[in-house]
């Protein structure tokens, strides 16, 4: 009697044991052959906390006119939207930003940079703010073929809100970076354009400059040796989800992904930022190096040795000095190369 007692108090603790070990192991054997539980729940925690919000929203969002979720490719990719922001009192025809949000090619929407884009907006401007499908539903080259879409629907629309395709600005943040980037190069490097098969839908002189924050430009780079583990099993699902590849360094198309591999001379002028204590900051290096060495201009918001210690996408928290300078001085550059 004694021993069916024992029995059963070890069976009884063996269940709740199951309940929790066989998930994990479910999980893991999951995680082995596909990024796409931990893409998931990278986009819930990307997509948790909210921006802070410029000081002076409240006056911006009564001078600035929105016009919401524009089909900008009928027939094309799935989420092909684009939000539409510019000053009420506009006079002539303004510069033009074309603004693709981060969200580590797996999360986010141009609903999060909303509040951003109006800001620019208010300055001056007429910011077209789009969204593209996201990894690992959509991979690679997807979002590079999307904003080329959305440059041609600006091209032949974007007047109809007071804007001028001939003073035009790229920008992003994060994978956004990336993609306005890698933009940037379709547009101006002939040989990557042929390469990926694509025709740009605009002329390079068109493109006044880039506006890129805290993002990935050197696949080289990708083994982030010295991040902690957690931002190396980020990065690494990242990438898996965007491009298919679960060992990055094995994508045939890898080239094409690392701008600082694309930049030539015909490059349009950049506006960079990165926070010091960011992961990516070591990108943006690389960036300024091979614009540099291609004699493009490049004007950098860093912060090596300040011991500020700003995160990845420093630039949007407004409860920070820091994002206030860094978008005085984004307007800056915007104005310098509006004329």
């Amino acid at each position: 009697m004694a021993s069916h007692k024992k029995f059963y108090q070890k069976k009884r603790w063996m269940i709740p044991l199951g309940i929790i070990v066989i998930p994990v192991l479910l999980v893991t054997v999951i995680n082995q052959f596909t990024p796409a539980l931990n893409a998931f729940v990278m986009k819930q925690l990307f997509e948790f906390k909210p921006f802070a919000s410029p000081k002076n929203i409240e006056t911006i969002k009564s001078q600035v006119t929105v016009v919401k979720d524009i089909v900008y490719d009928q027939d094309g990719i799935d989420n092909s939207l684009l939000d539409i922001y510019y000053p009420k009192n506009a006079s002539g025809s303004l510069p033009v930003i074309m603004w693709i949000h981060g969200g580590g090619f797996v999360s986010g929407s141009k609903e999060q940079t909303q509040e951003y884009g109006m800001a620019l907006a208010n300055a001056g401007y007429v910011v077209a703010n789009i969204n593209y499908a996201i990894a690992p539903g959509q991979k690679y080259p997807g979002p590079i073929i999307q904003a080329n879409q959305a440059l041609k629907y600006l091209q032949e629309h974007v007047s109809q809100f007071g804007g001028d395709m001939n003073r035009l600005f790229i920008g992003g943040d994060s994978a956004g970076a990336q993609i306005a980037s890698q933009t940037g190069a379709l547009v101006s490097n002939e040989k990557l354009a042929k390469t990926m098969g694509l025709t740009p839908s605009i002329d390079n002189k068109q493109i006044r400059g880039l506006l890129l924050f805290c993002g990935p430009y050197s696949m080289d780079r990708l083994d982030l040796t010295k991040a902690s583990t957690l931002s190396q099993k980020m990065v690494r699902t990242m990438f898996w989800s965007y491009t298919g590849a679960k060992d990055l360094k094995s994508f045939p198309r890898i080239e094409e992904l690392s701008t600082v591999k694309q930049v030539t001379p015909n490059y349009p002028p950049v506006f960079l930022t990165v926070g010091d204590a960011d992961a990516l900051a070591p990108h943006s290096a690389d960036l300024i190096d091979a614009l540099e060495k291609n004699g493009v201009e490049v004007e950098s918001v860093l912060f090596d040795g300040t011991k500020s210690e700003l995160g990845h996408e420093y630039q949007f928290d407004f409860t920070s000095p820091h994002a206030e300078n860094t978008l005085g001085k984004t307007i800056e550059f915007l104005k310098k190369h509006s004329q």
